[in-house]
């Protein structure tokens, strides 16, 4: 079907239960330039929250034209930490405020999307000698077994194409080329939180951003520049999550 439909997403995070305090702190890095189609400017970021011991990223795609092929969609981001720790996956989660675009309904979906984003650290010949990354596309690094937690989506398959990448806030499926068409995209951002910081962790340690469009490495690349940090709501709602996320860890065990 060429029909797509929008299905808002409810918010997941009791916003009046997010308690911040001196151990939350944040750190954004922006990314910017041109797309593989006249007139079209890249636009994307990824803040990192410090939250006690975890470590919660959200990644938006904040261009402000529509998509229409794969290319256009935001599907990882690379980047290095000091000592190169393995994190631990706890969740990956449709952005609060975010839509998934969708040219089918997702029975029962609440904004998990842990089976269709991986992480991996130790990487080896990553831009900008990154040594951790977060896909939604195998490119050549990441498999099932790198998956977030999460329940399966029916009809959905880990890792393949771009689906489940980001797309804009102006997305529209009339333009839409075969390797978009009737793909499952969110819109705008998605948070990863992770467990396992040492003790002596710092944004500091955190370095050489690049956010990864498309499905190959050949596709459009953005180096991340640092933005000085602000306490703006993106902020607060991510390291909210990483309270719900550290929450239901608490209960399962």
């Amino acid at each position: 079907m060429g029909f797509r439909a929008k299905n808002v997403i409810l918010g997941c995070v009791a916003l009046a239960a997010l308690i911040v305090d001196s151990d939350t702190y944040a750190l954004t890095f922006t990314g910017a330039g041109p797309g593989n189609n006249p007139g079209q400017t890249l636009q994307a970021s990824a803040t990192f929250v410090v939250s006690n011991l975890d470590l919660v990223v959200t990644l938006s795609n904040d261009a402000t034209f529509d998509p229409n092929d794969a290319p256009d969609i935001l599907t990882g981001v690379f980047f290095a930490i000091e000592g190169d720790p393995a994190l631990t996956p706890v969740s990956a989660m449709v952005g609060p405020g975010s839509l998934m675009i969708d040219h089918r309904p997702l029975s029962g979906f609440t904004g998990d999307v842990g089976s269709e984003w991986a992480y991996r650290n130790s990487l080896t010949g990553a831009p900008l000698g990154a040594n951790e990354g977060v896909s939604s596309t195998d490119l050549k690094w990441f498999g099932k077994k790198n998956l977030f937690p999460g329940r399966n989506i029916p009809g959905a398959g880990s890792l393949n194409g771009v689906a489940f990448g980001l797309t804009t806030l102006f997305d529209s499926p009339g333009n839409d080329r075969s390797n978009i068409k009737n793909q499952s995209l969110i819109e705008n951002s998605a948070v990863f939180t992770f467990s396992g910081l040492s003790e002596g962790f710092a944004l500091a340690d955190i370095s050489g951003i690049t956010f990864q469009y498309g499905t190959s490495l050949k596709q459009p690349e953005l180096t991340g520049v640092t933005v000085i940090p602000e306490p703006t709501p993106i902020m607060l709602v991510a390291a909210g999550l990483g309270l719900l996320a550290l929450t239901r860890r608490k209960k399962a065990r």
